[in-house]
């Protein structure tokens, strides 16, 4: 009987010792093993979430720099033409595009121009789609074509040739209502240089980032029809 009153008393002390002051230690430092894990997977997360955020808006901010670049670019490069067109004596798409290649999708337009002094020369504005470019070219017989300004940012430019009549038609892209039922009579005729002039129109489309631009060159200098004005003083 003695004996296994000591070994009670034994065992209870042993579960007395489980039990004690070192277990709750040691489940208040797991319990606070868990609290730091879980605090640093949170602070991870909102971490993750403040880098998602300021990615996009980083690149929100350079899509919309793009689209004003592309705006600006395309504007001032339509400008040139505009100024190009003013002076021009012929606004035609080749057939083949300064470096031999077939233009059949109008990648390349060209101008012929004469300056303050009547010096001819010509103009080409090629699209180069492996660059995102427009680039304005000057031409001259037997000279290398001379590169000068550059649109970047480019990433289509098609331009089609229509005769005059084109406009008075409801069915033609480039129709106007303005000129609903008026009678306009295609001119075409041949420049020195072998290029074709007369009145045709020129529709030139760009497309840049987040932007779209339609023009419509002719020339304005060249002539189409005649007419003879006679100013006379008639009988008092």
């Amino acid at each position: 009987m003695y004996h296994r009153v000591v070994l009670e008393s034994s065992l209870a002390g042993t579960l007395t010792l489980v039990g004690g002051p070192g277990a709750r230690r040691l489940r208040q430092r797991g319990a606070a093993l868990l609290d730091l894990v879980v605090s640093a997977a949170a602070a991870l997360m909102i971490f993750s979430l403040l880098v998602a955020a300021l990615h996009a808006l980083v690149l929100a901010a350079a899509t919309r720099h793009a689209v004003m670049t592309a705006r600006t670019q395309t504007d001032a490069f339509l400008e040139r033409m505009r100024s190009d067109t003013s002076s021009a004596w012929s606004v035609f798409v080749p057939p083949s595009d300064l470096r031999g290649s077939a233009n059949t999708d109008g990648h390349e337009v060209d101008m012929v121009l004469q300056d303050a002094t009547r010096r001819v020369f010509h103009v080409a504005y090629l699209f180069d789609a492996n660059a995102d470019s427009v680039t304005r070219y000057l031409l001259a017989p037997g000279v290398p074509p001379e590169p000068g300004d550059a649109a970047t940012g480019i990433t289509r430019f098609t331009a089609v040739s229509y005769p005059a009549t084109a406009v008075t038609d409801a069915s033609s892209e480039v129709y106007d209502p303005l000129f609903a039922g008026v009678a306009v009579t295609p001119v075409a005729y041949t420049l020195p240089d072998g290029t074709v002039a007369g009145n045709a129109v020129v529709s030139v489309n760009v497309r840049a980032a987040g932007t779209l631009r339609s023009e419509l060159l002719e020339t304005t200098i060249a002539p189409t029809q005649f007419t003879i004005v006679v100013q006379y003083t008639p009988p008092p």
